[in-house]
């Protein structure tokens, strides 16, 4: 079947908002829609309900308001999850029997992390990425492992998330702190960090039995964080673990971009990540970092590295940082999809 999009096909970005305080998930989904709202596309935002009765009776109304004023061929861009898996399969019910095509930017896959050990939560989900006629997934690791567990639709890569700010870059030096943003509750590895190093940490959930090197610095929005950012390298890692990035959320990283890689890079930060995680390709290619197996490489690596060698990855790390504030991944990925939405299926 030949899915032909006119040049002059209109394009359209749906925002949704299910009450949700201001997030990481919620600034990078918000950030997606302002980029694509700034570069012609349509937004059109609606509220979800949590309850599930109202959901029940209004669903199939909301959605004929919310798709009343695209046409047959237009293009839909939708971000995934959705809050609510049966509103998106009405969406994509509606948008089929419309002549909409269906554009899915994806944020998380479940079955790469929370639904490892249950088929059938697996293949719902699969089934509704199989309800796309193209998806935006995080990197070519990650669309791989998709399409090896029953995705059939087409994929294109964003290689990782823009991230939008107006704060100054930060000026990074080599005094050998660390940081590190998040929720803290998935980073237990914190309590047992015994290396060299200091580390300055932000987010919620904080735990009482950090050692001298830990410094909590409280909580702050994600379009906050920017201004305190310091250190010489702002750490991703997950687990309970300092030799490798372990637990539900570590393994993830081998599939997924981590949205505070994308925090630290914008704000002018160089990066420590996971050398297994999907990321690190991006990361060693651009040359914006370290990638260590174990963080109890960290103090050797960064003794041995020399104010030469750090500048070079901090000037790479200035160039990244205008690109992410600019959304050129977004739009770059957008582009594609379109383009595979003219190619034969």
């Amino acid at each position: 079947m030949v899915v032909k999009v006119e040049k002059n096909v209109k394009k359209f970005i749906v925002n949704v908002n299910n009450g949700q305080k201001n997030t990481a998930g919620i600034k990078a989904k918000q950030d997606i829609a302002d980029i694509l709202t700034n570069n012609g596309y349509e937004q059109l935002s609606f509220k979800i309900s949590k309850s599930r009765i109202i959901k029940l009776l209004f669903t199939k109304l909301k959605i004929q308001k919310v798709l009343n004023p695209i046409q047959s061929g237009d293009v839909l861009f939708v971000q995934y999850p959705m809050y609510s898996r049966y509103f998106l399969r009405q969406m994509q019910t509606a948008a089929k029997n419309k002549g909409i095509k269906l554009v899915g930017i994806i944020h998380d896959v479940e079955f790469l992390r929370n639904y490892l050990n249950d088929a059938a939560k697996s293949q719902s989900e699969i089934d509704l990425f199989n309800g796309f006629d193209v998806l935006v997934a995080h990197n070519e690791t990650m669309a791989k492992e998709m399409i090896a567990h029953g995705v059939t639709a087409r994929m294109v890569s964003l290689e990782i998330f823009d991230y939008l700010s107006e704060s100054s870059l930060t000026t990074p030096s080599l005094n050998k702190d660390l940081l590190f943003a998040g929720n803290l509750q998935k980073a237990p590895f914190l309590d047992s960090w015994d290396l060299n190093l200091d580390i300055n940490l932000y987010g919620v959930f904080p735990s009482d039995q950090y050692g001298s090197r830990v410094h909590y610095q409280g909580v702050k929005t994600p379009d906050e964080l920017p201004e305190f950012l310091s250190g010489s390298f702002g750490l991703v890692w997950d687990g309970d673990r300092l030799d490798t990035s372990s637990g539900v959320y570590g393994e993830y990283t081998r599939y997924n971009n981590p949205h505070k890689v994308s925090l630290y890079l914008s704000s002018g930060l160089p990066v420590i990540v996971w050398k297994s995680a999907a990321v690190a390709t991006f990361i060693e290619k651009n040359h914006l970092g370290l990638t260590v197996e174990s963080l109890e490489q960290l103090p050797g690596m960064i003794d041995e590295l020399t104010e030469a060698s750090y500048q070079k990855i901090c000037a790479n790390v200035q160039k990244q940082a205008s690109l992410l504030r600019s959304g050129h991944y977004t739009l770059t990925a957008t582009e594609q999809a379109i383009m595979q939405l003219e190619t034969t299926k």
